[in-house]
């Protein structure tokens, strides 16, 4: 060992577990990586950056929101080495290297394909590790700020190889009752209420920035837990440099939900210059708002509405906003349109008709109804926790048995089909949109 080097042992544990299919290994976790306690943890390291762009996902911002992207994907991830001598963070100094035991993953998952980073990596996986796994690796280019040759589109196109040994995410659909269930489940193993909002927010911003980059975005906030994931996606926009009005019926120290509430207050005590809250404005002044938007956000009710009816301020709001939609103006639902059932598929009246739908953690049974396209327009699931582990423990293997009647997989049954210039109310929900065949149904089906 040279004076300039330093004996270093591996101490961060690997990511996996069962479910893994693809193992990622550097080759020895720089200083700062070890002193933030986990991978690839310089700050212009761009191995996050890639992965997030490969998943079309926020840049995960912890530790805790970097080892849930692995698990979700399928992706475990360590090292080659278990110790050496090494100057810094320089792969080319490295001396009397001890491999780790590799096993410890591929006994324990279905692994199929070992991806390397970097050449020092691969040349020491080739030498110590491939005869224990059995598995040849492919070499990837360095995401380190060393390999400054590459940019990170660059780096993206070369780690798409990984996809091929993906499985696509599982989205299963639940009842209300059981996402309750399932996000207290969570909550309980550590990921917390607040961090579940911070995610959620920070993913509808991250998608709604992503389908329009530039203009203005007007927030519709409720009272409860949905209005709490648009406080943060209001801040997340101002921050990437949109012009955001917030509107709400209450002050953040008026709210009474939790997370909510702390969720507001952390906003209003850094509020972005590019972000107006509008507290109770006047029915003319939302009205103005919305229309100078180019986009609106409906966070006010979420999936745990239920009625016939939509009460005021909020009613008034969603006439307004259905109105601007009709001229143009993009809308994107926070989890489940407003004034839309989550759990039945009834909409009241008024119900928001959203070009778009960010649906929290998993899909709802009432936004898998026939006719949900017509309010909730696109539905994309928003992947903020790993729920596998608790969908195993709940989900049956096999599919379950189905009416001798219902219609093939794929195939909308046709009593629910009408031309596509049609609509219950008059209104025609292909008119701005792409055709697509979603299946549609005669008449409102509550009516």
């Amino acid at each position: 060992m040279t004076a300039s080097s330093e004996h270093i042992v591996h101490e961060i544990e690997p990511v996996f577990d069962r479910h893994s299919r693809v193992l990622i290994l550097g080759t020895m976790p720089s200083p700062k990586s070890r002193e933030e306690g986990f991978f690839y943890g310089h700050p212009r390291n761009r191995f996050w950056t890639v992965l997030a762009s490969l998943f079309h996902e926020p840049v995960p911002a912890t530790n805790q929101r970097k080892r849930d992207l692995l698990l979700r994907h399928g992706i475990a991830l360590w090292d080659v080495l278990a110790s050496c001598d090494i100057e810094g963070a320089s792969d080319a100094s490295i001396k009397n290297a001890k491999p780790n035991d590799l096993t410890r993953i591929t006994s324990a998952a279905p692994i199929e394909a070992v991806f390397c980073t970097g050449a020092k990596s691969a040349e020491l996986y080739r030498r110590y590790c491939e005869s224990q796994t059995g598995i040849p690796a492919v070499q990837l280019p360095s995401t380190s700020p060393a390999n400054a040759a590459m940019d990170t589109e660059t780096l993206t196109a070369a780690y798409q190889v990984i996809l091929d040994h993906l499985e696509a995410p599982r989205h299963v659909a639940l009842h209300v009752p059981e996402v309750v269930a399932l996000e207290q489940a969570i909550a309980a193993d550590g990921t917390s209420l607040a961090e579940l909002m911070d995610r959620a927010g920070g993913f509808l911003a991250f998608y709604t920035h992503t389908l329009h980059p530039e203009g203005r975005i007007a927030v519709l906030c409720g009272t409860g837990n949905n209005g709490g994931d648009g406080w943060v996606a209001a801040g997340w926009l101002a921050e990437a440099g949109h012009d955001v009005v917030l509107i709400t019926p209450r002050s953040a120290d008026e709210l009474r939900a939790e997370p909510a509430k702390s969720a507001a207050q952390k906003l209003m005590q850094a509020l972005p210059e590019s972000c107006r809250i509008l507290i109770a404005p006047e029915a003319d002044a939302v009205a103005a708002e919305l229309k100078a938007a180019d986009v609106i956000i409906d966070a006010i009710l979420g999936t745990g509405f239920s009625g016939d009816s939509v009460k005021e301020p909020f009613a008034r709001w969603i006439e307004e906003a259905c109105a601007c939609r009709e001229s143009g103006t993009a809308v994107i639902a926070a989890d489940c349109p407003s004034g839309y059932s989550a759990e039945t598929g009834k909409a009241a009246s008024p119900c928001i008709k959203a070009d778009e739908t960010v649906t929290m953690i998993t899909s709802k049974v009432g936004l898998e109804r026939p006719w949900a396209f017509t309010y909730c327009g696109n539905v994309t699931v928003a992947p903020i926790a790993y729920t596998r582990p608790y969908l195993d423990e709940t989900q049956p293997d096999e599919p379950e048995e189905q009416p001798a009647d219902a219609p093939a997989p794929g195939k909308p049954d046709e009593q629910f089909r009408r031309p596509e210039n049609e609509d219950d109310d008059g209104y025609d929900p292909y008119s701005d949109r792409p055709a697509t065949p979603e299946p549609l149904f005669q008449q409102d089906p509550w009516n």
